[in-house]
């Protein structure tokens, strides 16, 4: 029983977890991990299970003692492939004969074709704010991948400096990503999680769903209860009502001037980042 405990121990130390971390992903009581790894309980089926997921091993490997346990490093998996399309119709007419089937999802905005576990999704161009494939030269797919642990994913790619990488960025409560460029400008995004015991430590991931500031607690905006909500901030939001009525146009104006530094001091450049971004917040959706 021990040996178990001395694996699951060693396994979460080298994901980064503390034994609240890892017993707050198994909702359950960190008293409850302490008695793992002391010897004194064995964790049930259906935790030994989840633990494997979460450390990226089998459950032979946690539950058979090896003279040093390895980790495999959280690998990156192919969600969709994001394809931007000039005329939304021809190329739906396209795949469907080139794939076979008909299109899975239909929406304004785009259409999506499932198939052997993966995801190809025309999009629109004509309806992405900011993008212009033909004036623009802008990119016309997206590689999308998701991952475990995005700030662990961020940092290392951070470390090779291996392309252009954005910050850390939050579309909706549930929705992280980051945007990585090879070396012909082709965008990758990558989705994964951000977990609390490390967003406190390492960066804010936490963005005001109206004006994409990050923040901290005490910046948190106010709801007509007086509670705090952590989707706005208070420069946004007091008292439930949003501090300011302005068209999308209006907030990207009044933004310009925080996004200059980071757009080559080139207003044009802001303004088409200030709309990629806010076009994806709860606000101006």
């Amino acid at each position: 029983m021990n040996d178990v405990g001395k694996k699951i121990q060693a396994y979460r130390q080298k994901s980064g977890l503390t034994q609240e971390a890892l017993a707050e992903k198994l909702d359950i009581s960190r008293q409850s991990v302490s008695k793992w790894e002391l010897g004194q309980t064995l964790p049930e089926v259906d935790k030994i299970m989840a633990m494997s997921r979460l450390f990226s091993i089998t459950t032979d490997e946690l539950l058979h003692m090896s003279p040093e346990p390895t980790v495999r490093r959280d690998l990156l998996r192919l969600g969709s492939i994001y394809l931007i399309v000039q005329d939304m119709q021809k190329s739906i007419n396209f795949y469907e004969s080139l794939l076979t089937m008909r299109v899975s999802t239909l929406h304004p905005m785009f259409a999506e074709f499932f198939f052997d576990n993966h995801c190809i999704a025309l999009m629109d161009n004509a309806r992405i704010a900011g993008h212009n494939v033909i004036n623009h030269g802008d990119h016309k797919f997206v590689f999308n991948f998701n991952i475990q642990d995005l700030l662990a994913e961020h940092m290392r790619l951070k470390n090779l400096q291996i392309g252009s990488l954005t910050e850390i960025m939050q579309a909706h409560s549930d929705y992280y990503y980051f945007q990585i460029r090879d070396p012909d400008n082709n965008v990758i995004e990558i989705t994964g999680q951000v977990y609390d015991t490390r967003r406190n430590n390492q960066m804010e991931t936490i963005y005001c769903q109206s004006c994409a500031m990050p923040m901290k607690e005490e910046q948190y905006g106010s709801l007509k209860d007086g509670a705090k909500t952590n989707e706005y901030c208070h420069y946004c939001m007091k008292d439930g009502n949003f501090t300011t009525e302005q068209t999308l146009d209006e907030a990207i104006e009044g933004n310009i001037q925080f996004w200059l530094a980071d757009c080559n001091n080139d207003p044009e450049q802001a303004r088409k980042r200030i709309r990629e971004v806010f076009t994806t917040l709860k606000r101006w959706k």
